[in-house]
C-alpha cells in the first residue's frame, strides 16, 4: 500500500472517528436539553402547586390582581379588609420574597421614590412620608409599583390614605426582574388637577414686588397651588424677573393695568393704552400673551365690556389682607367663607399675605380643595373665559 492510500485510509477513519464523536456530542446534549426541558416543566408545576396553595390559603379573600406576564416572578395581591396583601413567589426557587428582595440598589431606589413623591404630594405630605421612614405596603404589578404608606400622622390631620405609583421605566435599572414596559405613561403629578374635587382660585393684585414675589411662589409651589397674579404694568417693569418667574412656575398672570387705572372713569382710550403697555411688557418677557384683566378697584362699566378684548375677573372673597395686615384674619375668613368655585382676592404687597398661605393652602388641600389660576378654575368648572364678560366666581 503506497503513501497516498495510507494518507486516504487516515482521513477517512479520522471523518469516521469525528462523525461518532459528534453523534456522541449530539446525543449528549440532546439528553442534557430532555433533562433541562424535564426540569422547567417539574419546575413549572411546582410554582403551579404553590401558587394553587397560596389562592386555597386566601379563598376568603378577594383577589385584586394577579401577575402575568414577568417571568422571574408571581406576583398575587389580596384585598384583606381594607388593606392590600401582595404575596411574592420567586419562580426560580419557588420561595417567597419581598419587593424589596428585588432592589437592586436600596439607596437609589429610594431616591426615586422621594423624587416622585415630591412631584405628586405637597411638601407638609411628602416630607412626613421621608423623614418618618413609615410601614409600606407593595402593590407589585406587572408594569408599575404601587407602594402604599402605613401608619402616619400628618400635619394639619390629613387622613387619606398615601400612595405612589412607580412606573417600571423610572427604575428599570434598579430592579433583579424584566418587568412590562410601556410605550408611554404619565408620573402622578400634583399639579393635575382632579376635576371632581373642590376647586377655588387663588388672585393676586397689585404686584409684583422684589421683596415678596419669591415668597408667594414659593409657598405656592410647597403646595401644589397654582395662582393668578393681576400684576401692574409699572411694577412689572421694575421686576422683570418677578414676572418671569411667576410665569415658570406655572402660575397665570393677567392685567391690573399699567398704572393701576380707575378703566371706569377713564376713555376708552386711555385704558386701551394702558392694557397695551401691560401686554407689551408681558410679552418681551414671557413670549406670551395677556389673557385676563382686573380692573383696579373692581370699577368697571359696559362700556369697559365692549372695548376689553378680554374677560374682567373679580371675586367673591375679600380677603381686605390690605386692610388688616393680620395673618389669622386672613386664614379664618378664608376657612369660614370659601366654597366651590370661589375666586379670592389677596395682594402680593404684604409680609402678613404670603404668611397666611403656608397656614392656609395646606388646610384648603387637607378639605379637599384644588388651588388654581383662574383659567384653570374655568376649565375645570368646563365655563368658557369671554371677552365682553366678567366673573366673580365658578359656582
Amino acid at each position: 500500500m503506497n503513501i497516498k492510500q495510507n494518507w486516504w485510509i487516515l482521513v477517512l477513519v479520522t471523518i469516521a472517528f469525528i462523525g461518532i464523536l459528534g453523534i456522541g456530542y449530539f446525543m449528549l446534549f440532546k439528553e442534557e436539553k430532555i433533562d433541562e426541558t424535564k426540569k422547567a416543566e417539574e419546575q413549572k408545576v411546582k410554582i403551579n402547586e404553590i401558587i394553587a396553595q397560596v389562592k386555597e390559603e386566601n379563598k376568603d379573600y378577594s383577589l385584586e390582581y394577579e401577575s402575568r406576564q414577568i417571568k422571574e416572578i408571581k406576583s398575587l395581591v389580596y384585598l384583606v379588609e381594607d388593606k392590600y396583601k401582595n404575596i411574592i413567589i420567586d419562580t426560580k426557587t419557588g420561595e417567597y420574597i419581598s419587593f424589596e428582595d428585588l432592589i437592586k440598589d436600596q439607596d437609589k431606589f429610594a431616591e426615586k421614590e422621594q423624587e416622585l413623591l415630591n412631584l405628586k404630594y405637597p411638601k407638609f405630605i411628602a416630607d412626613t412620608i421621608i423623614n418618618e421612614n413609615p410601614a409600606k405596603t407593595y402593590y407589585v404589578k406587572d408594569n408599575e409599583v404601587i407602594i402604599y404608606y402605613d401608619r402616619l400622622e400628618f400635619p394639619y390631620e390629613y387622613k387619606e390614605q398615601v400612595s405612589l405609583k412607580i412606573n417600571y421605566n423610572e427604575v428599570k435599572k434598579l430592579i433583579k426582574f424584566t418587568p412590562v414596559l410601556d410605550s408611554q405613561y404619565e408620573n402622578e403629578d400634583g399639579y393635575n388637577y382632579d376635576p371632581n374635587k373642590k376647586s377655588v382660585a387663588l388672585t393676586f393684585d397689585d404686584g409684583p414686588t422684589k421683596v415678596y414675589n419669591h415668597y408667594f411662589l414659593e409657598a405656592l409651589a410647597n403646595n401644589k397651588a397654582h395662582a393668578t397674579f393681576f400684576m401692574v404694568g409699572n411694577m412689572m417693569k421694575s421686576c422683570e424677573e418677578c414676572v418671569k418667574n411667576t410665569y415658570m412656575f406655572g402660575n397665570e398672570i393677567g392685567s391690573h393695568t399699567y398704572e393701576h387705572m380707575n378703566i371706569k372713569s377713564n376713555s376708552i382710550a386711555n385704558y386701551q393704552n394702558s392694557l397695551k403697555k401691560v401686554e407689551d411688557i408681558y410679552t418681551s418677557v414671557t413670549n406670551d400673551t395677556i389673557k385676563l384683566v382686573r380692573p383696579p378697584y373692581g370699577s368697571y362699566n359696559k362700556t369697559n365690556l365692549q372695548n376689553i378684548d378680554d374677560p374682567l375677573i373679580l371675586w367673591n372673597l375679600d380677603t381686605e389682607d390690605w386692610r388688616y395686615h393680620d395673618v389669622n384674619h386672613i386664614v379664618e375668613y378664608i376657612k369660614n367663607n370659601v366654597s366651590d368655585g370661589s375666586i379670592i382676592l389677596m395682594h402680593e404687597l404684604y409680609e402678613t399675605s404670603y404668611q397666611a398661605l403656608d397656614e392656609i393652602l395646606p388646610w384648603l388641600y387637607v378639605n379637599g380643595y384644588n388651588v388654581v389660576s383662574v383659567s384653570e378654575l374655568a376649565k375645570l368648572k368646563n365655563k368658557p373665559l369671554e371677552a365682553g364678560h366678567a366673573y366673580y366666581n365658578f359656582k
